[in-house]
């Protein structure tokens, strides 16, 4: 098995609001068959001090024998299906996960 790192940006204007529910209850799935190892939203800096950050895209760590994969496992989630990210300007590549420290509960 491979390690996939995926970087896949939002559509300009798109709101993921929406989706997010149905995108994130398929996670746990991914998860627990060994295929996703680390997944979040990646953000724009914002333009003005105290202004929120906005949603960019997002980052997924993808566990799969082939890019081709790697890439339906990204195609299958609702935000690509529903057009939220830009998935013909996906960057992804094999990755040696050096170290991975879990999330702390802070």
């Amino acid at each position: 098995m491979v390690e996939w790192c995926v970087i896949v940006y939002d559509k300009p204007g798109s709101d993921r609001s929406a989706f997010r529910p149905q995108h994130l209850a398929a996670i746990p799935a991914l998860v627990e068959q060994g295929k996703l190892v680390c997944a979040g939203a990646i953000y724009n800096e914002p333009k003005s001090e105290g202004e929120a950050p906005t949603f960019a895209g997002s980052h997924l760590q993808i566990i799969a024998d082939t890019k081709e994969e790697a890439l339906a496992i990204v195609m299958n989630d609702i935000f690509a299906k529903e057009g939220i990210w830009d998935t013909d300007n996906i960057i992804i590549y094999r990755f040696g996960c050096a170290v991975r420290e879990p999330k702390s509960k802070k």
